[in-house]
């Protein structure tokens, strides 16, 4: 697989359609000032000094030639134009996984709150079957019979 260079990147100009209305005389500026400082004479220290001056004169000589520099442009605003694409759909994609998340985050939410109402329905009808067997039971156990009935009667009117 090929990579693809962009000629204006390595050269130190502004890529894109910027790249492209950039006249001669700015690349031919542009090649000499990365040259002197990228010439394998200048940068003992580097060990890629050689590949990376040969690949700033192969650069260069792209975008001098009228011909080659246009077949490049085109290329390169096709490279453009499809990235713009991936990245909208990119952008859309992460648009529905947004939304998507949130209405499945809204979802959870809701079932959250339907369990905690059925809990609290659930613990209010315990407690209300609670009250009413104790009510029961205390009818039971403090109703009187009619003599005890009497007797207490009496015991309050005295």
């Amino acid at each position: 697989m090929e990579v693809f260079v962009d000629h204006y990147i390595v050269l130190g100009l502004p890529s894109g359609e910027e790249g492209i209305k950039t006249s001669e005389k700015e690349i031919t500026k542009a090649y000499r000032s990365k040259a002197l400082k990228l010439h394998p004479d200048k940068s003992h220290d580097n060990p890629d000094a050689v590949n990376d001056f040969q690949r700033l004169q192969s650069s260069y000589e792209i975008l001098k030639d009228e011909n080659s520099r246009r077949d490049f442009d085109a290329d390169l605003l096709i490279r453009i134009r499809q990235q713009k694409v991936k990245e909208n759909r990119r952008r859309k994609m992460s648009e529905r996984e947004e939304r998507s998340y949130r209405t499945t985050m809204a979802r959870v939410e809701e079932i959250k709150i339907m369990n905690m109402m059925h809990e609290r329905e659930e613990i209010d009808r315990v407690r209300m079957m609670s009250a009413m067997e104790e009510s029961k039971r205390m009818r039971r156990r403090y109703i009187p019979d009619d003599k005890t009935r009497a007797r207490l009667m009496n015991n309050l009117m005295r």
